[in-house]
């Protein structure tokens, strides 16, 4: 449905400003002629004045009506975004490859990711993160493989310790691998916590 909410305020803002452009030709020539008094300049001031402050509230609830849609219509998006990605969360927990690095995370073992495996989840990253991998990338041309793995653990959700067990490092090997990578992407140093919140957004 057309929005006339801002063509009837355009109107309006046009009238009223007729209506202070003939009040000050007319106080103007008034002034010049030496026609009218100073009570009736005074009145004048006051209705000029009177239609100022109207104009004013009247603006200032047509800004507070705006702000309130606005908001309205940036809550609603945030909350589209947030089922989006629960929607993209769930998918991607349902896949065999999510299953596998679950079973792997928990494993005693020491069952391992295979070359495979790795493609596999960077094609599942991919399909349902809007070329992540591919995105990851482009920030870093110089991503090694290993840091490159454990972003992709990152994004599926699992914890320093579980990605530490898929991968066959140390957990301070892993947070290093964190910390090397955000400074590469960034050139400063950063904290291993930091690539989380990176990634995140990607």
């Amino acid at each position: 449905m057309k929005n006339t909410r801002l063509p009837i305020f355009g109107q309006l803002f046009n009238s009223i400003q007729r209506i202070f452009l003939f009040l000050f030709l007319f106080l103007f020539t008034g002034c010049s002629q030496e026609d009218i008094t100073h009570k009736d300049l005074n009145q004048l001031l006051i209705i000029l004045l009177g239609f100022l402050l109207v104009f004013i509230i009247y603006i200032s609830r047509r800004l507070y009506q705006a702000r309130a849609i606005l908001k309205e219509k940036e809550n609603t998006r945030i909350i589209n975004l947030s089922k989006e990605e629960d929607l993209r969360e769930m998918s991607f927990i349902q896949t065999e490859i999510y299953l596998k690095l679950k079973e792997i995370s928990s494993d005693e073992k020491g069952k391992m990711m295979t070359q495979e495996d790795w493609i596999t989840l960077e094609l599942e990253l991919n399909t349902i993160y809007n070329n992540f991998a591919v995105r990851l990338k482009s920030c870093c041309e110089q991503i090694s493989e290993t840091e490159l793995r454990v972003c992709y653990l990152l994004k599926a959700g699992f914890s320093v310790t579980s990605i530490a067990k898929i991968i066959g490092r140390t957990k301070s090997a892993v947070s290093m691998s964190r910390k090397r990578l955000l400074e590469k992407i960034n050139r400063c140093d950063c904290l291993a916590a930091d690539l989380d919140d990176f990634i995140s957004t990607i």
